[in-house]
């Protein structure tokens, strides 16, 4: 809940500079085909906005997965191991368990984890070209 309030700035600007910069044009059009304000968010602003979208996913997750200093300074990894992030699992491997090796593996698992989920999230928010 708190890393949520640090990343809501980033991702409300983010798309309302999306919504911004779609054409008025577009939303009247909408209406004078009888669309309603259901069909318009889902016909127009959200496919408009797609690229922000993964953009503020993929800025997300990067957040939340780095997470160390939130864990670290609330509940340090406790009660028991309920609150341990990867982050965290790779400092208390390396620094409190002198267990370098099985910190620097988890870190190479986590940076893989993040390159994967960024490319899928990725993916889905490209553009798909139109074929004329």
């Amino acid at each position: 809940m708190i890393g949520f309030w640090v990343q809501t700035g980033l991702v409300m600007l983010l798309l309302l500079a999306g919504m911004g910069r779609i054409p008025n044009d577009l939303f009247e059009a909408a209406r004078l085909d009888g669309a309603g304000p259901v069909r318009e968010f889902f016909a127009i602003t959200l496919p408009s906005v797609r690229g922000e979208i993964a953009t503020a996913l993929v800025l997300t997750i990067i957040a939340a997965l780095k997470t160390f200093d939130l864990v670290y300074v609330t509940t340090s990894g406790g009660p028991g191991t309920a609150t341990t992030v990867p982050s965290y699992e790779v400092y208390n491997r390396a620094f409190n368990l002198k267990q370098v090796g099985s910190a620097s593996a988890v870190a190479i698992v986590l940076t893989v984890l993040v390159f994967v989920i960024n490319v899928f999230v990725s993916r889905i928010g490209e553009e798909k070209e139109v074929r004329r």
